[in-house]
């Protein structure tokens, strides 16, 4: 069987390039005759594709060239790039009409639940692929079942078409973590987002951080403030891989205080690291985090402070369930079930 897979999102340093990279790796590792044959689509990173995947066809088209190709007009099928195939696994980003089976992976529903927070270009492109998706679409793999109940809720896909296929942790995280110069701290990752929820962690650790004992400084990576409006938290803006894993490595508690996630990589990066997470009790968070986290609501700052504190108090627990849960998780089964989809359309 031949699998043609979109991998043109790889070179974003995503969550879902992290998905698309780790995928395509461990498929190839099967012990199967199945060939897989990754295209990507770039006018500019042409060449940091082929760095990631050696066998890859590439080509000079711009992604919002591809969203006008193919979630748009809906032209040119896909085996014009990949040749002939049985099953195209689609990017992220567009969905291109094809003779064979499509199979695409929906991460997160964000840009419909809170359209508000998305640009309006990009909601229009993945508005655009999802219409095709109800369309044409022949499966849909959800990496949780709180997505896949999200798209059934907001897009009536029927449950025979969907297949919840849980992500695992970016290999590009396993690194070896070196000390930082800052001592007991908190860790939060999140953008400017609202729905990353940042501005009532900062607000919950401030009012609360005495009652509760909290450590003495909250970091927040991802989002950059200049300068740092309290000597108490520090915005580090974004930083490299290596600087991610020294500093989660060190905290006293990593915080995942979001509204909404599709699934919640970090949380996987937190337990490989033996670092105790506090996180909300929404979404997908307790599925990814299973019984490893103290949970809060994250409206409520008070309960924020709090399950902090009970992380922080319970740490050799819930580090020692946070490394059975991550075992719950793994690129290979991601693979096995991932190949299972594509078979059952064949």
């Amino acid at each position: 069987m031949k699998i043609g897979i979109d991998v043109s999102q790889a070179v974003y340093g995503t969550g879902v390039g992290d998905y698309t990279i780790d995928l395509y790796r461990a498929l190839n590792k099967l012990p199967l005759a199945d060939e897989f044959i990754p295209v990507g689509f770039s006018l500019r990173r042409q060449s940091d594709l082929h760095r990631i995947f050696p066998k890859i066809r590439t080509y000079p088209i711009p992604p919002t060239a591809l969203h006008y190709l193919w979630n748009v007009a809906h032209l040119v099928p896909v085996e014009a790039f990949t040749g002939k195939i049985d099953v195209f696994h689609a990017s992220d980003w567009t969905q291109g009409p094809a003779r064979a089976k499509k199979v695409t992976t929906v991460h997160d529903l964000s840009p419909f639940i809170f359209p508000a927070e998305t640009h309006p270009q990009i909601l229009a492109v993945h508005r655009a692929k999802m219409r095709w998706i109800v369309r044409e679409g022949d499966a849909v793999i959800c990496v949780s079942q709180n997505t896949a109940a999200d798209l059934k809720s907001l897009f009536n896909i029927p449950e025979s078409k969907i297949a919840v296929i849980p992500e695992a942790l970016p290999t590009r995280f396993l690194l070896h973590p070196q000390l930082v110069s800052e001592k007991n701290y908190l860790l939060a990752i999140g953008a400017r987002q609202p729905r990353k929820n940042i501005r009532r962690l900062v607000s919950a650790f401030r009012r609360f951080k005495s009652q509760y004992s909290l450590p003495d400084k909250l970091i927040i990576i991802g989002e950059s403030q200049t300068p740092d409006p309290w000597p108490d938290v520090q915005f580090t803006g974004y930083v490299t891989d290596q600087t991610l894993v020294n500093y989660l490595a060190g905290a006293a508690v990593f915080v995942y205080p979001s509204l909404y996630e599709g699934f919640g990589l970090p949380i996987l990066e937190a337990f490989y690291h033996r670092v105790p997470v506090a996180c909300s009790n929404n979404s997908s968070l307790p599925e990814v985090a299973g019984n490893a986290a103290c949970f809060f609501d994250p409206l409520d700052e008070e309960a924020i402070a709090a399950a902090i504190s009970t992380a922080i108090k319970n740490k050799s627990q819930l580090i020692a369930s946070g490394i059975t849960q991550l075992t719950k998780f793994s690129w290979v089964r991601t693979a096995r079930e991932t190949l299972k989809v594509y078979k059952s359309l064949c």
